[in-house]
């Protein structure tokens, strides 16, 4: 039997698309992500996918026929985006499509409208990927990587969990690489895989992973990047001109090692502010590249003196100027059918309370700079005319307290309205 959530979402994910149907979200407080200040009484007016128009509520009648939502006292802020997720690690067990849809049910309610899976079976995924932007399944819009590794990595079960069927290290999708690997042969497979990125992860050189960047680039491909590739170091794998890199606690080894070993071994408390010559060369060469910075806080919680240094490399990169984005590796959500929130909040308010990011800021790393890291600034990720009209509107001010995304009232996605029970 569906749950009273799953009802709600089928009647909302119904009806196809309608590209002349109208809506308009109309007296909320406006966070667009641009880096405008917030403001107030503000009405967007949504035709099918797209946003069409923003004006001063009540200075301008709502087009004829449309849809009006009352709002006052509601905040309105772009969908958000996560991205770092893996939801088809292994499709034949536990991220079967029934429970993988469960948690892209949750994330959705929780007001993810997009994800960056870094690494799967793209056989899933692209059907995963279809669905989604179809409507046929209530989930973010998934975009994802094809993954490159040196063939040391390709002993980790994962990659044949990913590959079942095949041979792990020979698809497409995760695939070993040396020096003698015909780098526009296999980056081009991987494009035809629908990826919309590689993804260096292990045992790659600093020369190498530059080689595979500069294919990927040319064929129009992102390169995304664990921020160490082992024996790639994290200013190797930066200089190599990568789009994004992941994990604070990776970039952590540029630093001085008896310098990193201290700032694991202090009492705990707040992140320490970092004053390392070799972190900092790491962040003057993210910014002269333009990085992105993916810190990935949620998933050192258990490990108190990790998420300490982590903190404070991501709390040392900001304080540079360098662009950080938010991701999970654990996107979470729902497992059980109900509605729960994603990993994606409690990462915000990480990003905060740790990295010493403002609410703003936060939410601009999971809207208008993770849109950038999926190379889609141009579509989502702000609230603007001719965007996509995907939306959260929250009962709280996200401004006051980043802990307020967790207040959703509605969710739009692609200009579908879906209303959120609150709990």
């Amino acid at each position: 039997m569906l749950s009273s959530v799953a009802v709600i979402l089928l009647l909302a994910l119904a009806a196809p698309p309608d590209s002349t149907a109208r809506i308009v979200l109309a007296g909320v407080t406006l966070f667009d992500g641009t880096g405008r200040p917030a403001r107030a009484n503000q009405s967007v007016v949504i035709e099918g996918e797209r946003i069409a128009a923003i004006f001063p509520a009540g200075s301008r009648p709502s087009p004829p026929g449309a849809t009006v939502y009352d709002l006052p006292g509601r905040y309105l802020i772009p969908g958000l985006i996560d991205t770092h997720v893996h939801v088809a690690t292994d499709p034949s067990g536990e991220d079967s499509r029934a429970r993988t849809e469960r948690r892209l049910r949750g994330a959705l309610l929780g007001g993810i409208t997009a994800v960056r899976d870094m690494a799967g079976d793209v056989r899933a995924l692209a059907s995963l990927q279809r669905a989604a932007l179809l409507g046929e399944i209530a989930s973010p819009d998934i975009y994802y990587a094809a993954l490159f590794a040196g063939p040391a990595f390709f002993a980790d079960p994962r990659t044949h969990d990913a590959s079942r069927g095949l041979i792990a290290g020979q698809v497409p999708w995760m695939r070993a690489v040396t020096d003698t690997t015909d780098l526009r042969q296999t980056v081009a497979e991987a494009r035809g895989s629908g990826a919309a990125a590689i993804k260096l992860y292990a045992a790659l050189d600093g020369m190498l992973a530059r080689r595979i960047t500069a294919e990927a680039h040319r064929q129009g491909l992102l390169v995304w990047a664990h921020a160490a590739l082992r024996p790639a170091r994290p200013i190797e794998v930066v200089e190599a001109g990568v789009d994004a890199v992941s994990h604070a606690s990776l970039a952590s080894l540029a630093m001085d090692s008896t310098r990193r070993a201290m700032t694991l071994d202090a009492a705990a408390g707040e992140p320490e502010d970092l004053a390392d010559a070799g972190i900092d060369s790491l962040f003057s060469s993210m910014l002269r590249h333009r990085t992105l910075f993916e810190p990935t806080l949620l998933i050192f919680e258990d490990d108190p003196p990790m998420l300490r240094l982590a903190g404070a490399v991501a709390r040392a990169a900001h304080r540079r100027g360098v662009t950080l984005i938010a991701g999970t590796d654990t996107l979470g959500s729902a497992d059980s059918g109900a509605v729960g929130l994603p990993n994606l909040h409690r990462e915000l308010e990480l990003l905060v309370t740790l990295a010493g990011l403002t609410p703003a800021e936060a939410l601009e790393s999971a809207t208008r700079d993770a849109a950038a890291a999926l190379g889609a600034g141009s579509m989502r990720g702000t609230i603007e005319v001719g965007k996509l009209a995907d939306l959260v509107v929250l009962r709280e001010d996200p401004l006051l307290d980043i802990r307020n995304t967790r207040s959703i009232h509605l969710v739009v996605k692609r200009g579908r309205v879906i209303p959120v029970p609150r709990k």
